[in-house]
C-alpha cells in the first residue's frame, strides 16, 4: 500500500466540498477520478499535496503519516519532494526554458549540481519527446508541448506518485492526443498516478481503478471494466448516460 486517505473532509464558505473521503492506492495503480464540475476531484488532490488544508483527515503515504489539516511546513516540504503535480494550465515559469523548468525543482529544492540536474533534466524532456525544444520558453511552444514539459518536470525528481488535474482540459483537441500519449507510457511504466480526467478512453484504457466522485463523496470505485459496462450506483449509471450523449 502507497497511500492511504482516512475520512478527508473539506468545506469552502460553509459548502461541504469533501465529505468523509476514503480511498487506497496501492503502488503502479492508475487511478482515474470521474465527476462532473464541483464535485469535489480536484479539492481531493489539492489536500493530498497540501496545495489545500483539509478540515479534517489523514493519510499514510509511504510509511508515513500526515494530519492533513495540521502537518507542519518540514513534513509538507518532505512529502513534496516525493509527489509531483501536474496542474491544467502547465504552472510553467514563463522566463525559463523548457530545460530549466524541468531542473529548476532539482537545483532549488533537492540541493541538486547543475550538471547532474540537466543531465536528468534532459532524460526527462526525451521521455517526453521534448529533447529538441530544451531551449524555448513556454510562449515559443504549443499547450501541448507545454503539458509535457510539465510532465517532464513533474518526472524529473522520480516521484513515488504523480497527481495529474484534468491534464488536457486545457488543450485544444488536436493537442489532447500527444498528451495522453506520453501519460500512457508513464502507466505503462509502472508509475503510480492518481488522474482527474474527463477523458474516457483513457480511464477505461489506461486506469486500473476508476472512482467516481458525486457531491463530495466517492459514489462509485472499480476497475474500469465493470465500472464502464455495469456500473452499481444511480450516480454512475447517471454519469455515463450523460457522458454518453
Amino acid at each position: 500500500m502507497l497511500l492511504e486517505i482516512n475520512h478527508i473532509q473539506k468545506s469552502f464558505d460553509n459548502l461541504a466540498v469533501l465529505k468523509d473521503v476514503s480511498l487506497k492506492v496501492n503502488s503502479g495503480d492508475v487511478i482515474t477520478i470521474l465527476g462532473r464540475s464541483g464535485s469535489g476531484k480536484t479539492t481531493l488532490l489539492r489536500c493530498l499535496n497540501f496545495l489545500e488544508r483539509a478540515d479534517k483527515g489523514d493519510m499514510l503515504f509511504d510509511g508515513t503519516h500526515y494530519d492533513l489539516h495540521a502537518a507542519p511546513k518540514s513534513q509538507i516540504a518532505a512529502l513534496r519532494k516525493k509527489t509531483g503535480f501536474v496542474f491544467q494550465d502547465y504552472n510553467l515559469f514563463i522566463n525559463k526554458t523548457a530545460l530549466k523548468n524541468v531542473t529548476e525543482g532539482l537545483i532549488a529544492g533537492h540541493g541538486m549540481k547543475r550538471a547532474e540536474a540537466e543531465d536528468i533534466g534532459m532524460e526527462m524532456l526525451r521521455r517526453v519527446g521534448m529533447a529538441e525544444k530544451r531551449d524555448s520558453y513556454p510562449h515559443e511552444l504549443s499547450g501541448g508541448q507545454q503539458q509535457r514539459v510539465a510532465i517532464a518536470r513533474a518526472m524529473a525528481a522520480n516521484p513515488r506518485i504523480i497527481f495529474f488535474d484534468e491534464p488536457t482540459s486545457a488543450l485544444d483537441p488536436q493537442l489532447v492526443g500527444e498528451v495522453l500519449a506520453v501519460m500512457r507510457s508513464l502507466a505503462e511504466g509502472g508509475m503510480t498516478m492518481m488522474v482527474v480526467t474527463h477523458e474516457m478512453n483513457f480511464a477505461r484504457n489506461v486506469s486500473t481503478r476508476t472512482v467516481l466522485m458525486h457531491e463530495g463523496e466517492i459514489a462509485e470505485e472499480a476497475p474500469p471494466s465493470e465500472f464502464f459496462t455495469h456500473p452499481r450506483s444511480e450516480a454512475a449509471r447517471r454519469f455515463l448516460s450523460l457522458e454518453g450523449k
